[in-house]
Order: structure tokens, then sequence, then C-alpha cells
């Protein structure tokens, strides 16, 4: 009877878990569908491989009015008709910097009040938008000869100084074409109400990871206590039920974590003189366990005394994420590279495994969240596949490192390829732009 009690418990466990686990993920994919379909309204284009075809019949266009010496008045009238009705914002400006071409979206996005006659006077393009990363851009274009984009946070100049009105920013994305003759091209896209649904997305995940937080750690205790009291030859099933509460509490711990990065980026990072050969120790001592049932190794590359500024305990969760994913997908007998180095005043991470590698259309979305390589791929127990967060995880720790990373396959060994570069923070640099940040 005691026995009978004992199952009936797990059974209820086990079934409560689920609901957590179904409902969770129902209520995410039900999210991701209606993010979609919102966001195919915020621009149909759907991507900038759009865009850019876009562009580049622009820019024929353009180029073939440039070598025409005749004046062909009906076109240039539709094609100004054309560029007035587009539905993102579009500028052009010559040689000088002088502002040629503005059409209404553009002149809306930037706070341009009667455009039309102001471009008579052909104004410089700092005099009507003053922007550095708009005005960078149009430098590295006409520099490189070639296309760019930029990402950023338009802040319109105060109308007036006297009273002040406080100006509300605007995420803007650019992108640039070359056109001959120092002659610049940029498109204008206004990326409030998408920036504005991802934080909505980010704050629903959270919620979410809050609220399951509380039944997972009653479930667990309930499964603790009856491991004990369960006969052997059913504690199989006690074992099996806490691995499904680990690895959904795990779960809910990544979303927490993202969370809070996504909060506040410059409170949570406490920036310290680290040895990154003895970070990457601490790190394998953790997961030599995990890589002895494998049989795989670690081979070190690089200084035993780098010292770099970083938050210590990021970078162990950076590096313990990368190195438990070569981990999972390495081959038995095998070996994982870790390189550090300095290169360009930059520290550079690179992990090198001989698993099966990242697919080609895969690899622009590794660091997405909830992105899975292969989702009918599964395993089982505690080897299931994982959530998709880990990398994601990582993608935001060397984001608030001001870094960058790459994801790639290594041509010798095939396998994942990951190479992360850091700045080194100068404190005079980081306290002076804090000062111009309150200012401003």
């Amino acid at each position: 009877m005691e026995l009978l009690w004992l199952l009936v418990g797990i059974a209820i466990g086990a079934i409560a878990t689920s609901a957590c686990w179904f409902s969770w993920n129902y209520a995410k994919q039900r999210q991701e569908r209606r993010f979609r379909k919102r966001s195919r309204h915020v621009f149909k284009a759907k991507s900038i491989h759009s865009l850019k075809s876009w562009a580049q019949k622009v820019q024929q266009n353009i180029r073939k009015e440039v070598a025409e010496s005749v004046d062909n008045g009906g076109e240039r009238l539709l094609w100004g008709k054309i560029v007035e009705l587009s539905p993102i914002g579009y500028i052009q400006v010559d040689q000088d910097n002088r502002l040629a071409v503005c059409n209404q979206k553009a002149a809306t996005m930037m706070g341009i009040a009667n455009h039309q006659q102001g471009l008579i006077r052909k104004p410089f393009l700092l005099q009507l938008i003053r922007s550095y990363e708009l005005d960078h851009l149009v430098e590295q274009t006409r520099t490189r000869k070639q296309g760019s984009q930029v990402d950023w946070v338009f802040h319109p100049a105060i109308p007036d100084p006297v009273d002040p009105v406080p100006q509300v920013g605007r995420p803007t994305r650019a992108y640039s074409i070359y056109l001959g003759l120092g002659q610049i091209g940029i498109f204008l896209v206004d990326r409030q109400e998408a920036v504005t649904i991802t934080q909505q997305r980010d704050r629903w995940t959270s919620d979410i990871a809050h609220e399951l937080k509380t039944p997972l750690t009653s479930i667990r205790l309930v499964a603790e206590t009856l491991e004990p009291r369960v006969d052997p030859a059913a504690r199989i099933w006690v074992e099996r039920l806490l691995g499904e509460i680990e690895r959904i509490t795990k779960l809910v711990q990544d979303l927490l974590e993202l969370g809070q990065m996504d909060v506040g980026i410059e409170s949570v990072l406490h920036l310290s003189e680290v040895n990154v050969a003895s970070i990457v120790g601490s790190v394998w001592a953790t997961l030599e366990p995990l890589a002895n049932r494998k049989q795989v190794k670690l081979k070190y590359i690089g200084e035993e005394q780098l010292i770099w500024q970083l938050d210590e305990s990021r970078i162990y969760r950076l590096l313990l994420n990368l190195l438990d994913n070569s981990i999972k997908h390495s081959p038995s007998l095998q070996s994982i590279t870790i390189k550090t180095s300095v290169v360009d005043s930059n520290l550079q991470i690179e992990t090198i495994d001989a698993g099966e590698g990242f697919p080609e259309e895969a690899l622009p979305h590794i660091f997405d969240r909830f992105y899975q390589i292969d989702p009918s791929r599964t395993r089982s127990g505690l080897e299931r596949g994982g959530s998709g967060l880990g990398l994601a995880i990582v993608r935001q720790i060397v984001t608030l490192h001001k870094g960058a990373i790459a994801a790639r396959n290594h041509p010798e060994t095939g396998g994942a390829w990951i190479t992360i570069t850091l700045p080194y923070p100068n404190p005079a640099t980081e306290k002076l732009q804090g000062s111009e940040q309150l200012r401003n």
C-alpha cells in the first residue's frame, strides 16, 4: 500500500512537471506566432536581403541618371514620385555631403520640417540631421565605395534650447549604397515597433520563468522526499523524474539570467583583472566528469599569465556554456582546443571541437534564443537536446563586454569554431562616456 501511494506521488509530480513544461512551451510558441505575424507589418521586406535587392535596383537607376548628360525630365519626375511614395525613408547626399534628395518618410523620421523647400538651398546633411552615426556611415560608404549598414537610436535635436522639450529616441536602421561621383544614397527604416515587440517578448519570457520557478522547486522537494522511501526496483523512475525537473529548472534559470542581462547592462558588469588561463582551468575542472565519460581531453593554447579586465563570473559562465556544448557534440577520444591570444589590442578566445559542426543554413541563427539546429533530434535522459539558450547567453555576455562573436566550421577538424573578441576597457574612456551619457 505504501509503495502504491509513493507511485501515485511520483505520477502526480511527473504530471505537474509535464503540465508546467507543456503550458510554457505552448505559450512560447503562441507568442512566437504572434510575434512573427506582427513583425510582417513592421517591414514588408522581411530581411535585409530584400532591402539590398531593392537598393541595387535603385542604384542602377540612379547611376544611369548620373551617366546621362542629356536632361530627361519625364523619367526624373517619375523617379522622384517613386522615391516620395517609398514605404521607407530615403535620402541622398552629393560629393560635398549636401542633402540632394529626401522623401517625406525620411523627413518624418528625422524630424525635418518643410524638407521640400529646404532642399532648394541644398543644406549640409549635418545641418538638418544631427547624427554622428549617419555621418560616419556616409564617409565609410564613400571611402570603401560599397554599401554598409548601421543600427542606432536617433535622438532628434531640441527645437528650442530656451524651452527644451524632452525628445524620444527612435531606433533606426540605415543601409547605404554608393552611387558614383561621390554621391551616397541611404535607406532609413523605423525599428520602433520591432524593438517594442522584442521588449514585450523578453518581458513575457521573464514573467513566465518567474512563475515556473516556485512550482518546480516544490515538485523537486516532493521527489527528493520520495526517493529514499521507494523500493530500489522503482527508484529509477524517481531518478528520471528528478532529471526532468533539473532540466526544466536549468531552462528557467537561463531565461531569468537572460532577462536580467536585458534589463540592466551596466549595473551587472563587475570588471576586475582576471587570469584567462585560470578561468579556463576552473571551468574544465567543473566539466571534467562529463568529459571523462567520453574520454574527451582539453588542449589549451595560449599564455599562462594572460591578464585581462573581465567580469569573472560571466566569463566563467560563457566558457562553461561553450565547453559544455563542445563536450556534448564531440566524438569519443577526441580533444577540444581553446586558444587565447591578443590581436590588435583585443583579447581573442577560440574554441574548436571535432564534432559535426554547424550546417551552413544555421550559421546566421546560431546565437538566436531557442534556436536548435535539428529539433527532431533528441537524446534520452539527461543527454536530451538543450533549450537553445546556451549560445544566446554567450552572445549576451560578449555584448555586455562590448565584444564580438562569430561561429563557423573549422577547416581541419570540421567541428564548431567559435571566435570571441573582447576589447580591453579603458577606465578613463569609460568614465568619459558615462559623463557624456549623463549630460545627454
